[in-house]
This record gives C-alpha cells, sequence and structure tokens, in this order.
C-alpha cells in the first residue's frame, strides 16, 4: 500500500529498531509483522556494517513495484546508528530535508532501476539496482569525508557542521588555533579569531566570504585571507598566509612610489605605458616638455590617444606619411630585439632623442630627452674643430699633439712635410718609436729623442713642463722646437724652420757689428776732431781778446769791427764744438743728468734776459708767457737752461727787425710744457722733416743745436716737436715730465732723518 514519506520514514526507522534488536540479540531476528525478516550476513559483514554505522534496504525482485506502493523491503542497520535514533517509535530528523526525494528516488528504482544519490541532514543516500533487487544504502556523512588529501597542505582547512560547530581540520587549522589534536579542538570549539567564527556561522546559514585580515598566528602578527564556503549540511573553511604576498605589494607599492618621485626629479620627460598601450604614469616633466594638461594624463590615455593629441598640437616631426609613422611607434610592442633611439626634430626648432625600452610584463617605456642644445654644441663644435684643423693645416710651423703613451694623435700638413712624412704615414696615428724610425736619417741625436719621449710619456709634474730648444739636422736644416702639456694628458710638439731666419740674423749681427764699428769710429773722429779743432781755437780766441784789449796798441774802427767778427765767430765755433763733445758723450753714455729741484719761471725769465742783450741792437721783441706760480720740476737745470738758451739763439738767428721771440712754459696734468716761438721765416715740410739732424743741409736752422736739445729733452723721459707757428715762424715746444726719468741720472742719496 502507498505509505506517506512520515510513514515511510517511521517505517523505515521501525524496521531499523527491529534490525537493531536483532543485531543486539547477537543473530539474526524476524520483526513482527510489517518488514521481512532482518538479513544478517556473516560476522565480518556485520561487523563493517557496524562500524559504518549504514542502514540498508533490500526490496526483492517479486515484490511490487507499482506507483505509490511502499512493498516490503529486508531493512538492516547498524545498532549505534539506530540508538542515536531515539528508539523504534522515533523518526530520523536528519532526513526530514531530503525524504521526499529519497521517496521518489527509491520508487524510480523499484520501477524503472535508475540508481541515484541524495545528500542532506548529515546522511547520504544511494540506490542502485542489483541483480534484479532495488538497494537502497543510507549512511552518516563523516565531517571531513573527502578532505583527507589538504591534511597537509599549508593552507588551514577546516569543516563546520549545519550549527556552526567545528567539526574536521587539518593539521594547519590545529596549528594556527594551538591546539593539540582534532578531538580538543572540536570540544573547544576552537576558533582562528571571534570575526572567522561569526563568519562561519554566517556560512552555514549561506552566507558566504572572504575576507584579509591581520591575525595572531604563534604570537606573531600575520595577515591571512580567510575564506568561508556554505555546504548544504554546514560550512567550510579556507585560510592562508599572504603575510610575504602583502608585504611584497607594499614593497612593490613603495619602490613604485619611489620610482615616479624619482622620475618626477629628472629633467628628461618619461612616460610609461602597461601592456593594454595605456599610460601608467608620467613624470612631471612629461607634462612640461608637451604642455599637457595633468588632468588629461589622469584619464590614462593609450598611446594613440597621446600620438593624436600631440600631433593636433602641431608637436610632432613633420612626416610625409603620419598614419605610417604612428603605426611605426605603436609596432615598437611587438618588435624583438633592442628598440633603436630616434631624433625627433619638433616644428619649434626642438630636437629630442627618443628612447623606447619594453618591460617584462609587457609595458613600454619611453623617454624624451632634449638634446637641441647638446646638437647645437656638437655642431659648434664639430665646425671649430674643422676651422682649428683648417687653421693648423695653414700654419707654416710643424705642429703634432702626442697622446700619453707617445702616440701621434694628430698632426697638420706641415709636421708631414718638415720630416718628409706621407700624410698616410701621420693619419695612421703611429707610435713615438715607429715615427723617430722614419725620421732618425734627418736627425740622428738620441739623447734628444728620448728626451722628448720622456717628456710625452711621463706623467710626473716634473716632467710635463714647457720645454724648448733648437737643433740643426744634417740636412743644415735649423729647427726650432716646443713641447706644451695640454689638460688632457697629451703634449703638443711644435717644429719650426728658422733656417732663412738664422742667416738673416748672422747677416744682421755682422751688419751690425760693422755699424756699431763704423759708429765708434765717427764717435772717436768726432771727439778727436772737436779736441783737435778746440786748441788752434783757443789760440785765435786768445790772441783776439789781447788785440782787443790793446795789448798790440789801438785798433782802428775798421780793425776793431773786424776784431770783433773774429770773436763772435770764434764763440760760435766754440759752442759748437761743446754740443758736438756732448752728442758725443751722450751716444757713448758718457753723459748723466744731475737732478735737482728747478724754478721753471725763473729759468724762463733769466733765458729771456739773456736773449734780449743779444738782441739789443736786433730790434726784436722778446716776451715771456707763464704763470708765476707754476712751481719747481725735477730736472737738470744746467741742461734745460742750455736747452732754453740754445732755441732762443735759434730763435735770434732765424728773426729781423720787428719780428717777436715768446718764450713759454705751462703745467699740464703730469708734465711741463715748454716752448720757443718767432714769427720769422716759416719752415716747410722738408725742413722740419730734418730740424733735428745734426748736419743736413736742407734747413736753414737747427742741426745740431736742435739735436743737442732733442736728446736733452729725452734723456729727461720727455719728447721735442717743430711746428710752423699760427702765422708765420717756427714753434718749438718741449714737454717734461715733473720728474724726470732715473735711468740717465746719476743715484741721489736717501737721506734718513
Amino acid at each position: 500500500m502507498a505509505l506517506e514519506p512520515g510513514s515511510w520514514l517511521a517505517l523505515l526507522a521501525a524496521g531499523i529498531a527491529g534490525a537493531a534488536g536483532g543485531w543486539l540479540a547477537g543473530r539474526r531476528g524476524a520483526p513482527d509483522g510489517s518488514v521481512a525478516p532482518v538479513l544478517a550476513g556473516p560476522e565480518p559483514a556485520g561487523v563493517a556494517l557496524e562500524a559504518s554505522g549504514a542502514l540498508v534496504a533490500v526490496w526483492p525482485p517479486d515484490d511490487p513495484a507499482e506507483p505509490g506502493d511502499w512493498g516490503r523491503p529486508w531493512v538492516t542497520g547498524s545498532p549505534q546508528a539506530l540508538a542515536g535514533l531515539g528508539g523504534p517509535d522515533s523518526a530520523l530528523p536528519g532526513l526530514a530535508g531530503v525524504i521526499e526525494g529519497l521517496v521518489a528516488a527509491a520508487d524510480r528504482l523499484r520501477r524503472t532501476g535508475n540508481g541515484f544519490e541524495l545528500s542532506g541532514g548529515g546522511w547520504r543516500a544511494t540506490g542502485v539496482p542489483v541483480g534484479g533487487q532495488a538497494v537502497v544504502w543510507v549512511r552518516p556523512v563523516v565531517a571531513g569525508e573527502g578532505l583527507a588529501a589538504v591534511q597537509g597542505v599549508p593552507a588551514a582547512v577546516w569543516q563546520l557542521d549545519r550549527s556552526g560547530r567545528l567539526v574536521w581540520a587539518n593539521g594547519a587549522y590545529l596549528r594556527a588555533v594551538e591546539a593539540p589534536t582534532l578531538a580538543a579542538a572540536c570540544a573547544g570549539a576552537a576558533s582562528i579569531d571571534p570575526v572567522a567564527e561569526a563568519d562561519g556561522r554566517a556560512a552555514t546559514a549561506g552566507q558566504g566570504s572572504i575576507k584579509t585580515r591581520t591575525v595572531t598566528v604563534a604570537g606573531q602578527r600575520r595577515v591571512w585571507r580567510i575564506i568561508h564556503t556554505p555546504l548544504p549540511d554546514g560550512a567550510t573553511g579556507l585560510a592562508f598566509d599572504i603575510t610575504e604576498e602583502v608585504e611584497g605589494l607594499d614593497s612593490a607599492r613603495r619602490e613604485v612610489a619611489a620610482h615616479v618621485e624619482t622620475l618626477n626629479i629628472l629633467t628628461d620627460a618619461v612616460a610609461l605605458f602597461d601592456a593594454r598601450r595605456r599610460l601608467r604614469m608620467a613624470n612631471s616633466a612629461f607634462a612640461a616638455l608637451w604642455g599637457i594638461d595633468p588632468a588629461i594624463l589622469d584619464e590614462r590615455p593609450t598611446l594613440s590617444e597621446v600620438i593624436d593629441i600631440l600631433r593636433a598640437r602641431d608637436l610632432l616631426p613633420h612626416e610625409k606619411d603620419i598614419t605610417g609613422w604612428k603605426e611605426r611607434q605603436l609596432a615598437a610592442y611587438g618588435e624583438a630585439g633592442p628598440l633603436p633611439d630616434e631624433m625627433w626634430p619638433l616644428p619649434g626648432g626642438q630636437i629630442l632623442r627618443v628612447a623606447k625600452k619594453r618591460l617584462p610584463d609587457g609595458g613600454l617605456l619611453i623617454l624624451f630627452d632634449d638634446i637641441t642644445g647638446t646638437a647645437a654644441l656638437q655642431a659648434r663644435y664639430k665646425t671649430q674643430l674643422e676651422v682649428q684643423n683648417a687653421t693648423l693645416d695653414k700654419l707654416a710651423e710643424a705642429v703634432g699633439v702626442f697622446s700619453g703613451d707617445g702616440g701621434l694623435a694628430f698632426a697638420n700638413a706641415a709636421f708631414a712635410r718638415i720630416w718628409g712624412l706621407e700624410p698616410e704615414f701621420v693619419t695612421g696615428r703611429p707610435g713615438f718609436d715607429g715615427l723617430v724610425d722614419r725620421v732618425r736619417h734627418l736627425y740622428r741625436e738620441d739623447a734628444f729623442w728620448s728626451g722628448l719621449k720622456a717628456r710625452l710619456t711621463d706623467p710626473s709634474p716634473a716632467a710635463r713642463q714647457e720645454t724648448q730648444g733648437e737643433i740643426t739636422r744634417r740636412d743644415r736644416t735649423v729647427l726650432t722646437w716646443l713641447t706644451r702639456p695640454l689638460p688632457d694628458g697629451a703634449t703638443l710638439v711644435a717644429f719650426a724652420d728658422v733656417t732663412a731666419a738664422r742667416k738673416v740674423e748672422q747677416a744682421a749681427l755682422e751688419r751690425a757689428a760693422a755699424f756699431q764699428e763704423a759708429d765708434q769710429l765717427k764717435t772717436d773722429f768726432v771727439r778727436n776732431i772737436s779736441y783737435q779743432l778746440r786748441t788752434p781755437l783757443t789760440t785765435i780766441t786768445g790772441y783776439a781778446d789781447m788785440l782787443a784789449q790793446g795789448v798790440a796798441g789801438d785798433l782802428t774802427g775798421v780793425q776793431q769791427n773786424f776784431l770783433g767778427a773774429i770773436q763772435s765767430a770764434g764763440t760760435a765755433l766754440a759752442d759748437m764744438i761743446e754740443s758736438i763733445l756732448d752728442l758725443a758723450m751722450i751716444d757713448a753714455g758718457q753723459l748723466t743728468l744731475d737732478l735737482g729741484d728747478v724754478d721753471v719761471r725763473t729759468l724762463l725769465d733769466e733765458t729771456a734776459e739773456l736773449a734780449r742783450s743779444k738782441a739789443a741792437d736786433s730790434q726784436v721783441l722778446i716776451e715771456v708767457v707763464c704763470d708765476p706760480q707754476i712751481g719747481l720740476i725735477r730736472a737738470d737745470g744746467q741742461r734745460i737752461r742750455q736747452v732754453l738758451f740754445s732755441l732762443a739763439g735759434i730763435a735770434l738767428r732765424s728773426t729781423g727787425p720787428g719780428d717777436r721771440i715768446t718764450i713759454g712754459a705751462r703745467r699740464l696734468d703730469g708734465c711741463v710744457r715748454l716752448w720757443v716761438e718767432d714769427t720769422g721765416q716759416k719752415l716747410d715740410d722738408q725742413e722740419r722733416a730734418g730740424a733735428f739732424k745734426m748736419f743736413d743741409d736742407r734747413t736753414r736752422r737747427g742741426g745740431i743745436s736742435l739735436a743737442l736739445v732733442r736728446r736733452f729733452i729725452e734723456m729727461h723721459g720727455g719728447w721735442t716737436s717743430v711746428a710752423a707757428g699760427p702765422d708765420q715762424g717756427t714753434l718749438v715746444a718741449c714737454r717734461l715730465p715733473l720728474v724726470a726719468a732715473m735711468r740717465h741720472a746719476a743715484p741721489e742719496l736717501d737721506l734718513v732723518s
């Protein structure tokens, strides 16, 4: 007859109870009425059934299998399982949730032979057809069944029953909760922490969770990821230690932050794109270089979008095929091997070096280096180097630059020419010894070559000094040479062919010696002639003076006139001889100045007074133009007086009645200007040019007197000039320093007070 699920359950419970009673009696027993005799197997099978805690119902082949008909199954079971049900009349509460499915599945099994497997409430029911019989095996689900494989894994794994109580755990869980055994953990309801306990209860109610928390394990703070998963009969938990992972992520974040901070310090623009070609990071120099709003960069545009932004702003190199150029830029993601650097000449005149590097995660790093200044500097350096090389090649001097090891690093064309070397040999950067072997036939002095090599290769400060000298080669070529250390450890060696110059110098020396000898002869001749002239002149002037004094008697008027002419000529000749002797002494360096304080105004008055006495009969006006407070100068008073007397005498000889002579002085900045101006006949340019020459027949005035004036003024450190007067006549001016130069003066005594 058909039974309700509860009745079926009661029937199964009654059968199980009867079976338990028979089992406890020790052998097979037959329950009364409603079920078939209990099947009791052999002793080993009974022991196995008892140990399993299972219940078994068997429908024989001849049992009716009509819908709704319960039939008469044979039932047997474990007495322990039956004892847990509370007696023969108790229901099996653990099966209440799956009883309907179990009844339906058992009915289909009897009628169609389709096996099944159901679980719930801590029980698992399995139905299988066996030789025409229908067998249903109901057994309790053991906590942790199927989890034996995770017993030794480092992750903590545990299982909770429907009420949230711990029923099973692996060794990692026991170590985490510091429980010695599973039984102790279950008895103490050991949990990782209160939060995990609450999450476990929520999972038994169907609410799973995945949480990451810091927990204390074995006295250490660790980061765990705890997962609770609902099950039909409870929940399972999984927890694994992710401390190293979290610390690694934190370290990675700090490292990335440090890298970002470092990149922001760089002056080069850097952009980092991820594997999806989207901007991951760009430093501040990148935004500044392209003038892109940081808000746009925060939206993480793709590389293609960044290129489009730069193109819209006309910040990319001008390319005919901009589409192809863009594709080549994007192709850097897929290219194999190292990525070559590129040069981007921008429309604004900037030149960028663009370096790309693929990253291990598939990303791409792009660095933009503004080399505008560097490129301009390199261009200027290259141009300057070419100009310098061209300039050195144009030099007549042979120039070579040797490196620290003695090798010839550079040489101009003159270097190859002066030593007879082929240009190919020079540009091949030969070593010093190889170079010497090629030129030894021209100069064989080993001491010179070894000394030169020491200066090139010895880095000590004593050796790296500028040196120079002169050599004469076997072909009679005279070369001067010098070595000069360069800042980079190299040494410059220069040779100059001075053969022609030495010949000219030798000729000049010989000519100078001849001139000196001739000049000495002239000086000696002048001195001797002056001496020889002075003796008869003294006799002439002496007898003229005696005649003028009346020693030979009274003279007539005509005789006195003739005698006056003789005396005047004698005086003029005596003055000329004295001037010649002074010039000779100056040329011989034997005339020195006797310096003292000279009152300029007094000196001018004395000169004017003397000139007036000589011009008494010539009706020439003589005047003085000078500030009475002009002051003193340091000079040789006798020589300056001689200069003014000579200039006044020259002016008197060049003037006539009605003319005027001006003797003047003016104090200027650091000097005094003396002058004598007359209104006599003006000198032309040719006469002024030869005015200071002793024996020049082109001038009507000057000669020895003006030559001596100029030499006296020059000995004081001044200079003399002759010029035409404002209207007519001649102006002779002398400039004297306030303190005469000491090179022609006798040393003065230092007076100590």
